[in-house]
């Protein structure tokens, strides 16, 4: 069974799948650049934190996995720098060890993600989106712009690990108190269509469409706050057992957890560290950095549950109106800026 996204293959023409394509990679792009530029070469390739890679692998991984890609798969050309995939091959060395690598050094990554760009830039101007698996609809181009995204949100968390002054700066998020409507909403039971078998660049782990039985069932409609989990914090909810699972018991016990990373009590205040900004806990923000089992503890607290994956997506996708699944909680169009 299919689902009932309008935009396939043969719905678009090339050139829309062609500027598609080139705002997606420019997006991307752009952001990595923001990422590794508001910080100075030994910020780039220092190790903030042994589960993450120098913010420098990541530059010239991107760089790598676009060349392999783009270039090699895609247009059939010779490799760059063929003694380097070794190096950037995330299944070959565990992060870890990467600092102990011979990387190539930011100026240097910096200049082979351009040079792969502008030769994958000359691809695109030429593609025929038809033909393979890789070309058909853009695919490649999508995947590839996916994955620097990834990536990009990777290097967001280290940015959060690292140590010392601010270097990114961003809007605050707007505050979940300023959402008037219902604070929860029944969805329907009965037939869902989950996944896809239509949208051209989805992946292969969202991909076929297939019908799922979902019986109803109530869904809050904003985030929990960080005023609210601040209540389970304040009723003793890290030092109940009734409200954790024993694997997640065990876990908050071995690692000393007592709130979200990043959060300390100061007096009366908790403070948390965002971007290297110590500041009070507003209470309005979604809360964030919780695992999954102080997330479930928290729901049982409440009173609640987590969402099943397959209950998330119908909350986000069903449209009881026609029963068929939209491409985003909106409908089909494609967000705007």
């Amino acid at each position: 069974m299919t689902d009932t996204t309008p935009e396939t293959a043969s719905d678009i023409d090339p050139e829309a799948f062609r500027e598609r394509a080139l705002a997606s990679l420019t997006t991307a792009r752009d952001r990595t650049t923001l990422l590794t530029t508001c910080v100075d070469e030994p910020d780039l390739t220092a190790q903030h934190s042994p589960l993450m890679s120098p913010l420098v692998w990541d530059l010239a991984h991107i760089g790598n996995q676009e060349e392999l890609w783009l270039l090699r798969a895609v247009a059939g050309q010779e490799a760059i720098r063929p003694e380097i995939d070794t190096l950037y091959d995330a299944f070959e060395h565990p992060r870890a060890e990467r600092p102990s690598l011979p990387l190539l050094p930011p100026a240097e990554a910096r200049a082979y993600a351009a040079q792969v760009r502008r030769r994958v830039l000359d691809v695109l101007e030429g593609a025929a989106f038809q033909g393979t698996r890789l070309t058909e609809a853009g695919f490649a181009f999508g995947m590839v712009a996916q994955h620097e995204q990834q990536h990009d949100e990777t290097m967001l968390i280290t940015h959060q690990l690292r140590k010392g002054p601010q270097a990114l700066t961003a809007p605050d998020p707007m505050p979940v108190a300023l959402f008037t409507g219902p604070s929860e909403v029944l969805v329907p039971g009965g037939p869902f269509t989950m996944g896809t078998s239509t949208e051209p660049w989805a992946l292969d782990n969202e991909r076929p469409a297939h019908r799922r039985e979902i019986p109803p069932f109530f869904i809050d409609t904003t985030p929990v706050t960080n005023g609210a989990y601040l209540a389970f914090i304040e009723d003793g909810g890290y030092d109940d057992p009734r409200w954790w699972t024993a694997e997640g018991w065990a876990h908050i016990r071995r690692h000393s957890i007592t709130a979200p990373l990043f959060w300390r009590r100061d007096g009366g205040q908790w403070l948390r560290r965002r971007f290297g900004v110590t500041e009070a806990v507003p209470p309005d923000e979604p809360v964030l950095h919780v695992c999954w089992y102080e997330a479930d503890a928290y729901a049982r607290w409440a009173g609640r549950r987590l969402p099943t994956e397959a209950e998330w997506e119908k909350a986000a996708r069903y449209d009881p109106a026609t029963g068929g699944s939209m491409r985003y909680p909106w409908g089909d169009a494609d967000p705007g800026p």
